[in-house]
């Protein structure tokens, strides 16, 4: 709640900071110098006016003599003070906006716990991979993984550790992407991977790779080892998310049914699974 005393705190503060008197950057100072400008011309116009109906020969700032008077002089210098700390103050809210806006926009496209990306960006971020992967004419490959018997690992170890195994997978599977690559938490305890330039064969030999370092175990925070099954299958021109994701989906399915830990290409299912 913004109160009097918070602004005055706030004001304060701002007067302190070396910006709110930066005649370079901050422009609020040079608003507030001709917003003041007015006051001492009027004062020098009517001084300048008693002088000519006096009909006396002084000079114009003999009768600047009292401490008012120069005060409205100063005016121009005041008001550029008053205005470049209040710039401070608005220099300083928008920044508080912009990292609030960057935090919200953050928070919107990573999963919380895992910190990887969600399913919303994957969705939103599919296309332009697509079209990428069409113009330099390259294969995109997509990875479907499911932790093993993820619900007895809850019940056995409590949801605690549940979360563990999938904050620290989420960990594993960034570290063993390319930078390029795009690990997702797609829900729960599934994960998606969107290799680039990456065909049918060097996905499953990716693949392979981490769903053995992860049977091995990939930390120490987890007092045991789990497994994960993992369907691909590699896009095809044309290919709708829905469509990409779905044959992941159905070589992880016949992983799961085939005996787990182990990958399963779409491409190599009978064709009345595929």
């Amino acid at each position: 709640m913004i109160t009097l005393p918070s602004q005055i705190k706030e004001f304060l503060q701002a007067a302190l900071s070396p910006y709110s008197y930066d005649l370079k950057r901050n422009i609020y100072i040079w608003f507030g110098v001709f917003w003041g400008m007015p006051i001492p011309l009027v004062t020098l116009l009517y001084e300048y006016r008693i002088l000519d109906l006096s009909g006396s020969d002084g000079n114009l700032f003999e009768m600047l003599n009292s401490p008012m008077q120069w005060l409205f002089l100063l005016h121009p210098v005041l008001f550029g003070v008053i205005f470049g700390i209040l710039g401070t103050v608005r220099q300083e809210k928008e920044l508080k906006l912009v990292d609030t806006i960057g935090q919200l926009r953050d928070l919107a496209i990573h999963d919380p716990l895992t910190g990887l990306k969600n399913r919303r960006y994957f969705a939103h971020n599919f296309h332009d991979e697509c079209a990428r992967s069409h113009r330099r004419n390259e294969h995109l490959s997509l990875l479907f993984l499911d932790i093993d018997y993820f619900k007895r690992i809850n019940d056995e170890h409590g949801h605690h550790i549940g979360d563990v195994v999938l904050r620290e997978l989420g960990n594993f599977l960034h570290i063993q992407c390319r930078p390029y690559d795009t690990p997702v938490r797609w829900g729960g305890e599934e994960f998606l991977i969107l290799l680039r330039s990456t065909d049918e064969a060097g996905a499953v030999m990716f693949a392979e790779r981490i769903r053995t370092k992860i049977a091995l175990g990939i930390s120490q925070e987890i007092p045991f080892t789990f497994t994960i099954s993992i369907g691909l299958t590699e896009h095809q021109t044309g290919d709708t998310l829905e469509e990409l994701v779905n044959r992941a989906d159905q070589a992880l399915y016949h992983a799961k049914q085939s005996g787990r830990n182990r990958v399963v290409q779409w491409s190599v299912l009978p064709s009345k699974e595929a």
